[in-house]
C-alpha cells in the first residue's frame, strides 16, 4: 500500500514537472523580448544591365520585439541580404526614389515571420534609378619624349563602357591615353617598333566602381605599333682612309696613287640617324670602319703607250647602313705608272 501510494507521488511529481516545462517553453516562446542594434543588409533590385541603382546596398541597424522563435528566425532570415524591388520600368533619366525602411523589411520577409513593428536607422534612404548606356572612348597614343614618325596605331583602337547615363555622359569627347613610355616591352629593330603590355589611363570621368559600371580594355594594356622619326643629324670627319681597288691583271702592269699622294680623304661630312651618327663621332669600335674607295674597272681608260699618266675618278663613301656623306666626293687625280716589269714590257 504505502509502495503503491509512492509510486503514484513520482507520477503526480513527474506530470506536474512536464506541464511547468511545457508552461515555461510556451511563455518563453510567446513573451517578447526587446532586440536593439541589429544589423541588417538591404540590397536595391538583382543587378541589371538596363539600370544603375545607387546606392545598390544599405546596411541598417535594426531595433524590434519579438519572441525567442521569431529571433531565431530573424537571424536566420537576415544572415544574407533582404532585397528591395523597385520597378524601374519608363525610366529614361537619372530619377530619385526615396524607400521608407521598415516597410521595405517587412514586405522582404521579415513581415512573413510577424515581425511588423521596426525602428530602423535610418528611417529612410533615396536612391537614383538611371538607365545604362554604352560609349566607345578613342585610344590616344603619346609618344613621352620619342619622335614618331606617322601615327602609331593601338591595337584595340577605342574601349567600350557602360555605365549610368550620368558618368556615360560627361565621357563624350573624351579619350583613354596610351603612353609608350610606360610599355612592358617594346620590339623590333630599326624604325619599326611594337610596344606590348601598354597600360590604359582612363578619364578621370570613368569610374568603374560605380553600379553598372564595366570596360572591355585588355586586363594587359594594348598592343602599339610605331615607327621612329628618322632623325637625320651630321657629323664631319677630318680624315677618312682611301682604298685604291684594281683588277688584278692590272696590279700586275701598274701601280695607282692619288696626285697629292695622301691616302685619306679630308673633311668627310656625313649624315644619318642620331644614334649612329654618335657612335662615328665618338669613334664606337664596334662599328664598321669608314672609309673611301676609288675603284678602276676599265682597262681602257689607261693609256698603256705612256709610262706615267693622271686620270680622274670618284671615290665613294662606305659607311655604316643608313649614313651617307652629305655631299657626293669630288673626282679626284690620280696618277697611273706603269710598272717596269710589267707584262710586254
Amino acid at each position: 500500500m504505502a509502495q503503491r501510494k509512492f509510486h503514484e507521488k513520482v507520477e503526480t511529481w513527474i506530470v506536474v514537472t512536464i506541464i511547468s516545462v511545457l508552461v515555461w517553453l510556451y511563455a518563453e516562446a510567446t513573451v517578447l523580448k526587446q532586440e536593439t542594434g541589429k544589423t541588417v543588409q538591404l540590397l536595391i533590385n538583382e543587378p541589371t544591365d538596363r539600370y544603375a541603382i545607387t546606392p545598390e546596398t544599405e546596411g541598417l541597424l535594426v531595433n524590434y520585439r519579438a519572441s525567442s522563435g521569431q529571433i531565431q528566425r530573424f537571424n536566420a532570415i537576415t544572415g544574407v541580404p533582404l532585397i528591395h524591388e523597385i520597378d524601374p520600368t519608363g525610366i529614361t533619366e537619372p530619377t530619385d526614389r526615396t524607400i521608407i525602411l521598415d516597410e521595405a523589411l517587412i514586405r522582404a520577409g521579415l513581415g512573413e515571420i510577424g515581425i511588423t513593428e521596426l525602428d530602423v536607422e535610418p528611417a529612410t534612404l533615396t536612391v537614383t534609378i538611371e538607365p545604362l548606356e554604352t560609349i566607345e572612348l578613342p585610344i590616344e597614343v603619346q609618344a613621352s619624349n620619342l619622335k614618331l614618325s606617322g601615327n602609331p596605331v593601338a591595337e584595340p583602337a577605342s574601349v567600350s563602357i557602360t555605365g549610368p547615363m550620368s558618368m556615360v555622359s560627361q565621357l563624350e569627347g573624351l579619350y583613354i591615353i596610351a603612353n609608350l613610355a610606360n610599355a612592358n616591352t617594346v620590339e623590333g629593330t630599326g624604325l619599326e617598333r611594337v610596344a606590348t603590355n601598354v597600360p590604359l589611363t582612363f578619364p578621370s570621368q570613368y569610374d568603374p566602381s560605380k553600379p553598372g559600371a564595366k570596360d572591355d580594355a585588355p586586363k594587359n594594356g594594348i598592343r602599339v605599333n610605331y615607327t621612329l622619326e628618322n632623325d637625320t643629324v651630321t657629323t664631319t670627319l677630318d680624315r677618312v682612309p682611301l682604298h685604291i681597288n684594281l683588277p688584278v691583271e692590272l696590279q700586275l702592269r701598274y701601280t695607282v696613287r692619288p696626285e697629292d699622294r695622301s691616302n685619306f680623304l679630308r673633311d668627310v661630312e656625313l649624315q644619318g640617324p642620331a644614334d649612329v651618327i654618335a657612335r662615328i663621332a665618338a669613334r664606337d669600335p664596334d662599328l664598321p670602319v669608314i672609309r673611301a674607295e676609288l675603284t678602276i674597272t676599265e682597262p681602257e681608260k689607261l693609256d698603256v703607250t705612256q709610262a706615267q699618266q693622271v686620270i680622274n675618278e670618284r671615290p665613294k663613301i662606305i659607311a655604316p647602313a643608313g649614313v651617307t656623306p652629305v655631299q657626293v666626293p669630288e673626282v679626284m687625280p690620280v696618277t697611273v705608272r706603269r710598272r717596269d716589269n710589267a707584262p710586254g714590257n
